[in-house]
C-alpha cells in the first residue's frame, strides 16, 4: 500500500493536478464521500455547499472524492451547486484504503444510531439513490498541507457528521 505522500503526489483532480501540488497553494479539505446514492452523502454534500464560502474565506480549497465516473460525479455534485470544485474518482478505492478508511460493520452502517441519522436526513430532503460504488465503504474528510495529511476524521459509522469547518481550518 503507498503511503500518504505517495497517493497525494500521484492523485490528479478532475483538473488535472495533484493533491500536492493543490496542498502547496493551500490548505486543502479533501472529502471521500460514500457512494452517491447515500442519504448521508448527499447530507455531507448539502453540508459542504451550505459551508463552502466559510471554508474558501479562510483560504482552504475544497476537493471531492468519490467511488464514480468523473462524468457520474458532475450530475451529482450540480444538484449541490458544486460542478466547479475539482473532485477525484476512485472507484478502486486506492485512497480510501490509503487514508486508512475501513469498509463498514453491519452495526455502522445500520445500527440504531445510524437508522435514527437516517431517519432525519431523509426526513431533511436527502432521498436515498442509486447505489455507485460499495456501500460498505465508510468516509473520511482530511486537510492536506504542504503535501501531508495534518487533521483527519474518519467517520466512526455511516451517519457521522464531522464539523467540516474545524477540519479545513489549519
Amino acid at each position: 500500500m503507498p503511503d500518504e505522500s505517495a497517493l497525494l503526489k500521484t492523485t490528479h483532480t478532475t483538473a488535472g493536478q495533484t493533491l500536492a501540488e493543490l496542498s502547496e497553494e493551500s490548505p486543502v479539505l479533501f472529502v471521500l464521500l460514500r457512494h452517491e446514492g447515500c442519504t448521508f452523502c448527499r447530507n455531507a454534500m448539502s453540508d459542504i455547499a451550505r459551508l463552502r464560502p466559510r471554508i474558501e474565506e479562510i483560504g482552504t480549497r475544497i476537493v471531492l472524492g468519490h467511488m464514480g465516473t468523473p462524468a457520474e460525479f458532475v450530475g451529482f455534485a450540480e444538484k449541490y451547486g458544486l460542478t466547479d470544485i475539482d473532485s477525484v474518482s476512485d472507484p478502486d478505492r486506492t485512497l480510501y484504503k490509503g487514508l486508512g478508511l475501513r469498509r463498514g460493520s453491519l452495526w455502522q452502517l445500520l445500527g440504531p444510531r445510524v437508522w435514527l441519522a437516517g431517519l432525519r436526513s431523509t426526513l431533511s430532503g436527502h432521498l436515498p439513490g442509486i447505489i455507485r460504488g460499495d456501500p460498505w465503504q465508510l468516509p473520511g474528510a482530511f486537510l492536506l498541507h504542504k503535501g501531508k495529511v495534518v487533521k483527519g476524521h474518519a467517520y466512526r459509522n455511516a451517519g457521522d457528521r464531522p464539523d467540516y469547518f474545524a477540519l479545513a481550518t489549519v
